[in-house]
């Protein structure tokens, strides 16, 4: 049978009542539907013809309009799937239907998956990939996403694979609609995902929805404490930081970046330290040699030394220590928070041991983990040595987690790193040879 015969045969199977499943009496009264869904099945040709009435869309609104005593499954069984295989009949190239239906379709199974997806740059849901590789179709695959209401739709499909799901589609004896499938060869479940996944990933899609990052108040009142008075010409290189951090729009790239600035003033700060250390008019090797064991130590000491230095330092009217204090009780009023995901979450970072906890009425405390707790979330998404959790857009989807960073991380981050270069004396970041460009 040629594909254009296959397609018809299956909506003429699909809009023909199966008469075996309601009573006589209800066939009865329903005779006018029965007639209707036969005489839509004798048109099916019209799905092929280029014309102003939309075929498709004349058995979609008839499927649609059934009364309720009379449900889809109960009189037109075949009929569960009719609306996506039109969908993906319409993308069939017409020069295609008179071609053989494909014989390697009996290589090929269809298989629900719940935990893939996949989205565009734009963010929108992908409904439709086909992957076909010529003449190898064992490892071609297409991958449907039935989780939206709007019709399966794509710019370009191959042409065998197309076929093949289409028909396959139309074959299924289960209602598909609401979930997502995957179309190949592989019967092995886990094997079948990641293939998908890897091809999905090499076509430029992503698994997870970025998460866009919030609107910042951390930034209020550090404008007006700026004064023509100070220079702030020591700062030209951390301003182009700054900058990059404007131009994120995610929670994690707008993370990575603020703690890009903190990286850098936490081993500014050491070098100051040394500069200002020595008042002398000569500034030597001896001096460098000091600048360069003075940036030795690991890089959470540098980042906890930055914030202790800090935590008195007053930034847009209040001091920074006051401003985490608001931050992390901000956080815990929140009415969706939950201290237990919380706890869980420190403990993945590795802020706390296991079975330990962060005391959430204890400021000190709170203020002493907030370093370890910024510099173990950079580490998770980077995914370095230090820690084996991995935070990306999926483990955003926890809203603990996601607050933690939204309402605490980023915006004493930016605090920090927005506000310091403003601090009066004694700012850590300063030093006093305007003649030294340091780092």
């Amino acid at each position: 049978m040629t594909l254009r015969e296959n397609i018809i045969e299956i909506i003429s199977d699909a809009l023909t009542a199966d008469e075996t499943i309601l009573p006589n009496d209800i066939l009865d009264a329903n005779n006018n539907i029965i007639f209707a869904a036969s005489e839509l099945a004798s048109r099916a040709t019209d799905l092929f013809l280029e014309e102003d009435d939309d075929y498709a869309e004349q058995v979609k609104s008839f499927l649609d309009g059934l009364p309720p005593q009379l449900p889809l499954a109960s009189i037109f069984p075949k009929a569960v799937n009719l609306p996506i295989f039109l969908d993906l009949a319409n993308l069939i190239d017409l020069d295609a239907l008179d071609d053989p239906a494909p014989a390697e379709i009996n290589q090929l199974n269809i298989s629900e998956v719940t935990d893939l997806e996949a989205f565009a740059h734009d963010d929108r849901r992908i409904q439709l990939y086909i992957y076909e590789r010529p003449n190898h179709l064992t490892e071609s695959f297409a991958f449907i996403d039935l989780t939206q209401s709007s019709p399966v739709t794509a710019h370009t499909v191959p042409r065998v694979m197309t076929a093949c799901a289409t028909l396959l589609v139309g074959q299924h004896a289960g209602d598909m609609s609401g979930r997502r499938w995957i179309i190949s060869s592989m019967n092995d479940g886990a094997r079948r995902q990641s293939y998908v996944k890897y091809h999905l990933l090499l076509n430029g899609y992503r698994l997870t929805n970025a998460i866009i990052a919030p609107g910042s108040t951390a930034l209020v009142g550090i404008a007006e404490t700026l004064t023509t008075v100070n220079e702030y010409s020591q700062f030209s290189e951390p301003f182009e930081i700054l900058g990059e951090i404007n131009g994120r729009t995610t929670v994690l790239d707008t993370i990575l970046s603020s703690y890009h600035v903190l990286e850098n003033y936490m081993i500014r700060a050491q070098i100051a330290k040394v500069a200002n250390g020595n008042v002398g008019t000569f500034f030597g090797i001896r001096h460098f040699k000091q600048m360069e064991l003075a940036v030795e130590k690991k890089e959470l000491d540098h980042l906890t030394q930055l914030f202790r230095t800090s935590w008195d330092i007053v930034i847009g009217g209040l001091t920074l220590a006051d401003f985490v204090d608001t931050k992390f009780t901000g956080l815990f009023q929140r009415v969706d928070f939950l201290e237990q995901p919380f706890q869980e979450f420190m403990r993945r970072l590795t802020v706390k041991k296991r079975n330990e906890v962060l005391h959430v009425n204890n400021a000190g405390e709170l203020r002493t983990a907030l370093p370890r707790i910024i510099y173990q979330v950079r580490c998770s998404i980077v995914h370095n040595k230090e820690t084996e959790f991995h935070l990306s857009n999926r483990e955003l989807l926890n809203p603990v987690v996601l607050m933690t960073l939204t309402d605490l991380c980023l915006p004493c981050m930016q605090r920090l790193a927005f506000g310091l270069p403003a601090a009066q004396a004694p700012n850590p970041l300063r030093y006093d040879r305007p003649a030294l460009q340091l780092y």
